[in-house]
């Protein structure tokens, strides 16, 4: 990509982002015609915005690296995070495109884990989580359909917020793929209705933490990863979209509750 191609490309998914606008149309001279040229330009934008302290992670099965065409697990920065480990987080509909709601689960490290040749094993990967955090993923894109895998990787791979919700230390021994999730809406006028449901086993056949671990040895290039980052690891209750405003909250069975106003 020509020096001139790759600044507008930062410029149009920055603008997007601050602006809360789909671009229209993507030139071809702005597709990354590799995966490193897709992480180049994505951390690109992501300097422009600001410091993440999230990522997300896609392509964790072969079937989904193929439809993609992608040779490994991906993952993208998350720049807008927002805490609701003790009350709700707050967001505005307006600063997103056609938001959609996610329910996952993240762990969040306590020690570093640099890119490194000699690959990370999972107990080690296990060893650096300091917690595991319920959270919510919203889910907004700034780009044209049919973008393709790593046009999206630029973009975040479609993220539009992370939040991050209570803490659970002693996650280890837990059965991630029995652990139902329950997303329920309220506009404080009535009772609250289902919105989604699912459980852990979505992500990976009910292992989301194999997720991280993937992560930690597929990481982009230049950063790595670190003390105090959260590694989310994909919906386990599907998409829908946000309608209106009202009180969104997932309910994690036997650990607790994430929440979300959009107003």
């Amino acid at each position: 990509m020509k020096a001139s191609d790759f600044a507008a490309a930062r410029d149009a998914l920055v603008a997007a982002r601050r602006g809360a606008r789909a671009i229209d149309h993507w030139p071809a001279a702005w597709r990354p015609t590799d995966l490193a040229e897709a992480y180049r330009l994505q951390s690109a934008v992501i300097d422009t915005l600001g410091p993440s302290r999230a990522w997300k992670v896609a392509g964790v099965t072969p079937q989904q690296r193929e439809t993609m065409g992608l040779p490994t697990p991906v993952a993208a920065p998350l720049p807008f995070v927002h805490d609701a480990s003790v009350r709700p987080a707050a967001l505005q509909l307006a600063d997103f495109i056609a938001a959609k709601i996610e329910c996952e689960f993240a762990f969040e490290l306590g020690i570093d884990l640099p890119s490194r040749t000699e690959p990370y094993t999972r107990d080690a990967v296990a060893g650096a989580v300091a917690a595991m955090r319920l959270s919510i993923e919203i889910v907004d894109s700034r780009l044209p359909a049919g973008s393709g895998a790593l046009c999206e990787l630029t973009d975040g791979f479609n993220n539009g917020a992370f939040v991050a919700g209570p803490a659970i230390r002693d996650w280890r021994p837990l059965d991630l793929g029995a652990i139902g999730i329950v997303l329920t809406f309220s506009d404080g006028s009535s009772v609250s209705e289902e919105f989604a449901r699912g459980s852990g086993r979505a992500i990976l056949d009910g292992d989301p933490f194999g997720a991280v671990a993937m992560l930690a040895n597929a990481q982009p290039p230049g950063r790595g990863l670190r003390t105090g980052d959260i590694v989310t690891t994909g919906s386990c209750t599907g998409a829908p979209f946000v309608t209106r405003p009202g009180r969104y909250s997932a309910a994690f069975d036997g650990l607790g509750a994430v929440a979300l106003r959009f107003d």
